[in-house]
């Protein structure tokens, strides 16, 4: 999807936000806002909100002297959910059902996102998270259709968002019950925006359940055109695509080529972040979604 005009207030916004998690300097405040509003004067009419936010951030951050500002806070969800994995686990095994428990979870999950977390959930914590679980509603619920796909799937590519949201994510492709030869966790090469790598998957064992790929660009979301050859294949060999975050609902709807669309199955699971995305889905900000492409 193309971005909206709306997207240009809210990409300074949160430009503004990462500066400050970097400094208190208001001069560099200022210059950092008035140079993505050049930057973003001259994006493409037709970019994806992904990739206007990926451009002017990359910009950002060179002038800030930092790849991403989040580093420090998605390492502290990491380790948060790997000290809290044995009762999530218990959770998910005591729900009556694993697979739509570690689903309701992994969703939720989506907001341990720095940029959002405090806007649309204050106080959020993964203690909060499990004593909701039976409470968690899936606005868009596409969950049984999830279900059948990866009972009937021989490959799965699983496209992982933030660092923080990955033990859940192991977790859900666990209650999967399939060989890790048979999915693909598609992470990314270097760290972006919070973005998962492989040094978080290998921390919360997702190599374990899942053979780790990354797609050779550092944007989050999924375009299939600016990816290496051989995540090409990756992605046209699979017959399920789940496709984890906003950035790849933005994104992969533009992706062309692969195995035709009735023998590959997508899956967008997200948590809507902003009002542009909450519109194009019909739910409101903060609400859970398991959609069918």
């Amino acid at each position: 999807m193309k971005h909206r005009s709306e997207c240009i207030p809210c990409c300074l916004q949160r430009v503004l936000h990462a500066a400050n998690l970097v400094t208190d300097d208001e001069w560099l405040h200022r210059k950092i806002l008035s140079d993505s509003m050049q930057d973003l004067c001259e994006v493409d009419d037709l970019a994806s909100p992904a990739e206007v936010v990926h451009q002017v951030f990359h910009q950002a951050g060179r002038a800030l002297g930092v790849s991403t500002p989040y580093e420090a806070d998605q390492k502290k969800w990491v380790e948060k959910a790997r000290g809290s994995e044995e009762p999530i686990r218990a959770a998910i095994q005591e729900s009556g059902d694993p697979f739509l428990a570690a689903l309701k979870l992994s969703v939720a999950a989506n907001l341990i996102d720095c940029e959002f977390r405090d806007r649309l959930q204050p106080g959020f914590s993964l203690k909060a998270l499990l004593t909701d679980l039976d409470h968690i509603e899936l606005a868009i619920d596409h969950s049984e259709d999830l279900r059948q796909a990866v009972s009937d799937a021989s490959k799965i590519l699983f496209i992982h968002e933030t660092a923080g949201e990955l033990l859940f994510d192991r977790l859900l492709i666990e209650t999967f019950e399939k060989d890790p030869g048979a999915v693909v966790s598609v992470l990314r090469s270097v760290r972006s925006l919070g973005g998962a790598i492989e040094e978080d998957a290998l921390s919360v064992g997702l190599d374990t359940v899942a053979t780790l790929s990354d797609p050779g660009v550092d944007c989050r979301g999924l375009r299939l055109d600016s990816s290496s050859d051989k995540f090409r294949e990756e992605y046209n060999s699979a017959d399920l695509v789940i496709a984890k975050g906003q950035a790849a609902f933005e994104t992969i709807e533009d992706a062309t080529g692969g195995a035709p669309k009735e023998r590959r199955a997508l899956f967008f699971l997200l948590r809507a972040k902003c009002a542009v995305i909450a519109g194009e889905l019909g739910v409101s900000p903060g609400d859970c979604v398991v959609e069918r492409g």
